[in-house]
């Protein structure tokens, strides 16, 4: 293999690795959230507040993090993003109440979106059109292997320490190992330099007015309220219905790794003009799901949780390959529009774990939570429709 030619393939590898630290340290709190609410003294809102705190963060941090990408090289951006997560993840382990959980939470909102935006932004970069759809579906594959690392190894890591701080220390040094990996073998790629806005806000309100862009922001609310609305509660759902907290992990890890081969047929099967489709088939398996959760046990609760679980997960990277493809976007700009996208969708983000945790508090049960969630999926369908193939290149309507 000619491995300059083939480089493509190491940058999508080394990307990955990062995206599954980013898993790695957004997951490695949940699997634990009963034992840190007895530890620290936490309440279910509390709780609710940390898991999603970053999420919050997010919002404000997406769209300049989006920008510096589209501005900076991805080796320098990439590398700080790596460092701010590993800030994170040790100083979480020094937490000893609400608030400083809190703040090394927060932390990770800063380093997040530089991996999450740098993600499409390389995908954009160094693959064609043909390939970019299975590249896609491969670096979103980071996060949930990261979380799913998180859910199978965080408790079982606690439990043998006798001690949940060691968390930080053992995630921290694979942090440290991914890092030093993108340090000697991430390359810039070299291209005709694009031209550069002199004046970014106008960038932002241009990307802005495109209809497709309007209609992915106000579906990504939704779909990272699913999103991180139960992958934060799972294990907690699990446990209220009288599983125990090493058997919550084990589900929650199985169910997420069976979601890996529903993420990359989804996003390589569908071709460009029939992603609309492919996120309404999906919402809709997602709100009857949801449902399960609400009103079920045993194996029919957690058949519930993976078929949500198999089909949420591409929703994501099926919104930013509509937006990457768009012709207005394209590589130059999806950085911004990455950041754009996040930005929108991490409202989503916070108040999905937030939510569900003070509807946990206040009715005693997941229920309710299960049934808001499936209202805001047929709610999503509904705003899908909207979407349609007036902004897509005439060379793409004739597939």
């Amino acid at each position: 293999m000619n491995l300059n030619k083939n480089y493509h393939w190491i940058m999508l590898f080394l990307i990955w690795s990062v995206y599954t630290c980013f898993g790695l340290v957004s997951g490695s709190l949940s699997p634990i959230s009963p034992l840190l609410i007895n530890k620290l003294n936490l309440t279910y809102t509390e709780m609710g507040i940390i898991l999603g705190f970053w999420q919050f963060v997010y919002i404000f941090t997406a769209i300049p993090t989006g920008s510096i990408i589209d501005k900076w090289k991805l080796k320098k951006s990439v590398l700080i993003g790596i460092i701010v997560m590993l800030i994170s993840m040790i100083t979480r382990g020094l937490a000893i109440d609400f608030y400083t959980l809190l703040i090394s939470v927060a932390i990770f909102g800063f380093g997040g979106p530089i991996a999450s935006s740098g993600s499409p932004k390389l995908v954009a970069t160094w693959f064609n059109d043909s390939k970019r759809g299975f590249a896609s579906g491969i670096y979103t594959t980071g996060p949930v292997i990261g979380n799913a690392i998180a859910f199978a190894t965080a408790a079982n890591i606690s439990l043998y320490f006798d001690n949940w701080r060691m968390i930080s220390v053992i995630y921290g040094v694979i942090l440290i190992s991914v890092m030093t990996f993108w340090i000697l073998f991430s390359k810039n790629k070299i291209t005709n330099k694009p031209k550069i806005q002199k004046n970014h806000q106008s960038s932002y309100r241009e990307l802005f007015k495109i209809k497709t862009v309007q209609t992915i922001m106000i579906l990504s609310i939704i779909f990272f309220f699913l999103n991180h609305s139960l992958g934060a509660w799972t294990p907690s759902i699990l446990i209220d219905k009288n599983f125990s907290i090493t058997q919550a992990g084990y589900i929650t890890s199985i169910c997420t790794l069976l979601s890996l081969i529903s993420l990359i047929l989804v996003t390589s099967m569908f071709p460009k003009n029939k992603r609309k489709q492919a996120l309404i088939y999906i919402l809709l398996a997602c709100a009857i799901g949801c449902l399960g959760i609400a009103y079920t046990s045993e194996y029919m609760l957690v058949g519930s949780i993976l078929l949500v679980t198999i089909f949420k997960i591409s929703l994501m990277p099926l919104s930013t390959l509509i937006l990457m493809e768009h012709k207005e976007i394209g590589p130059q700009k999806i950085g911004t529009a990455a950041g754009m996208f996040f930005a929108s969708a991490e409202i989503g983000g916070f108040g999905g774990p937030f939510t569900i945790g003070l509807l946990r508090e206040i009715t005693g049960s997941h229920q309710i939570g299960g049934v808001f969630s499936s209202i805001l999926c047929l709610i999503g369908i509904i705003i899908a429709l909207k979407l349609d193939n007036n902004d897509i290149p005439r060379s793409i309507k004739k597939f």
